[in-house]
C-alpha cells in the first residue's frame, strides 16, 4: 500500500499521466499475487475411482465430465488428474486422458477435451500441475499425448495466454489449428447480430414463405439420422455417429442433447442437434438441410430459432463449431458463419512426445 501511494503520488503530479493510478494498482496487485504461496496436492483417479469431493473452482465442460468419459473410454483406461488447493479445499484444475495404444488422448471420442483450470491460479501452479502429470505418465507406459482443446473463445485473454505459455514451456507442439465460430448471446435479436445482407433478407421472408422453427420433444432419431446422413453425403462430409450411437447419446444425456428442426408444409427441411456444454455455453452439431430448399437457407431460420432459445435459457455463448478440417478451411462454411455474426477463435490440437 505504501509503495502504491508513493508511486501514484509522484506520477499523478504530471497531468499527462492522469489515469495511471488504476493501471499501477492492477500491476502491483498482480505482482503481489504472483508471490502468494499455495499448497497443492495431485489427486489421480483411475477409471473413476478416488474422485475428490471438494468444490470445483473452474468452468467445467460436458465432454470432460465423468458421465461422458465413461461413454468414451470403452475398454481403455481413463485417468483423471485433479489439482487440489489444500489451503482453500477446492479443486483448481482437472485433466483427463484415455489411453489407447500407449497414447494418451484428450478426448478419445468427443468434440474436445483439454485442461480445465481456475482463472485465478498463478501460472507457476498451473505449470506444476501439468509438469507433475507429464512426469507420472511414463509409469503408465504412455509414449505421447494428443490434446484437442476447446475453442480459445471459451477462455479469458489472461487464461488463454497463461495456458499457451505453460504448454510452450513443457514443449507441446501444435498439430493443427481449426477455426471455431461463436456468437456471443446479448440483448440483440438474431437479426441484429447477423451482418450478411443476404442472410438478413432471408430472415425477413422465412415466416411469409411458411418456414416454421420447432423444438423436437420426442424426435424419431432414425428419421433424423437418415436426414442428416443425406445432407452430409451431399457435402462430402462423413457421419461421425451411426444411428444407434446418436440414439444412445440422446438416451444417456437427455439434459445435454436436444434437437431442433425447421419444417415447411409439415415436412422437415432443416435439423440441428445442440449440446449443452455447461450453463454458459451451448454447441450446435449436425446441422443439415434439404437440397430442394437451399435457395431459402432453412439453416439460417434454424439458427435464428436456436439463438433465441439459447437467450431464453440464459446461455452466454452459442458455439457454431468449426469451419475447418484439421486446419484446412471450408471457405463457404466459414463465410456463412461469419455472415451470421459469429466471431472466430482458434481451436488447437497439441501433441507431446514423452
Amino acid at each position: 500500500t505504501t509503495l502504491l501511494k508513493k508511486i501514484t503520488s509522484s506520477t499523478l503530479k504530471n497531468k499527462s499521466l492522469k489515469g495511471t493510478k488504476k493501471w499501477i494498482s492492477k500491476l502491483i496487485l498482480k505482482s503481489i499475487f504472483c508471490f502468494i504461496i499455495m499448497s497443492y496436492q495431485l489427486i489421480i483417479s483411475h477409471n473413476f475411482t478416488n474422485i475428490p469431493t471438494e468444490t470445483f473452482n473452474f468452468q467445467r465442460y460436458f465432454f470432460n465430465e465423468i458421465k461422458h468419459l465413461q461413454h468414451q473410454k470403452e475398454e481403455n483406461d481413463c485417468y483423471t488428474f485433479y489439482w487440489k488447493n489444500i489451503d482453500k479445499q477446492t479443486i483448481d484444475a482437472r485433466f483427463s486422458i484415455i489411453i489407447q495404444d500407449k497414447i494418451g488422448y484428450s478426448p478419445l471420442k468427443a468434440t474436445f477435451g483439454g485442461i480445465e483450470f481456475w482463472e485465478g491460479i498463478p501460472a507457476k501452479y498451473l505449470f506444476d500441475f501439468l509438469n507433475n502429470i507429464i512426469k507420472f505418465l511414463p509409469s503408465l507406459s504412455v509414449k505421447s499425448l494428443v490434446i484437442k482443446f476447446y475453442p480459445e473463445g471459451y477462455l479469458s485473454e489472461y487464461q488463454h495466454t497463461m495456458l499457451q505459455n505453460c504448454l510452450s514451456k513443457l514443449h507441446f507442439q501444435v498439430k493443427f489449428t481449426d477455426q471455431n465460430y461463436e456468437i456471443p448471446l446479448t440483448n440483440k435479436s438474431f437479426y441484429e447480430t447477423v451482418v450478411g445482407a443476404t442472410a438478413r433478407q432471408l430472415l425477413r421472408t422465412h415466416t411469409n414463405k411458411g418456414y416454421v422453427f420447432n423444438q423436437e420433444i420426442n424426435p424419431n432419431i432414425a428419421v433424423v439420422h437418415a436426414f442428416i446422413a443425406r445432407s452430409r453425403e451431399r457435402k462430402n462430409r462423413p457421419m461421425t455417429m451411426n444411428c444407434l450411437q446418436l440414439t444412445d447419446h440422446f438416451k444417456k444425456f437427455p439434459k445435454n442433447f436436444q434437437l431442433f428442426s425447421v419444417t415447411h408444409s409439415n415436412i422437415m427441411v432443416a435439423v440441428g442437434v445442440t449440446i449443452k456444454i455447461n450453463d454458459d455455453i451451448i454447441y450446435t452439431s449436425y446441422l443439415a438441410d434439404d437440397e430442394n430448399h437451399l435457395k431459402n437457407s432453412p439453416t439460417t431460420c434454424l439458427l435464428s430459432g436456436i439463438y433465441e432459445f439459447s437467450k431464453l435459457e440464459k446461455f452466454k455463448i452459442l458455439d457454431l463449431g468449426i469451419a475447418t478440417e484439421k486446419g484446412v478451411v471450408n471457405e463457404g462454411l466459414a463465410r456463412f458463419k461469419q455472415h451470421l455474426g459469429a466471431k472466430i477463435s482458434g481451436k488447437k490440437t497439441y501433441f507431446l512426445v514423452l
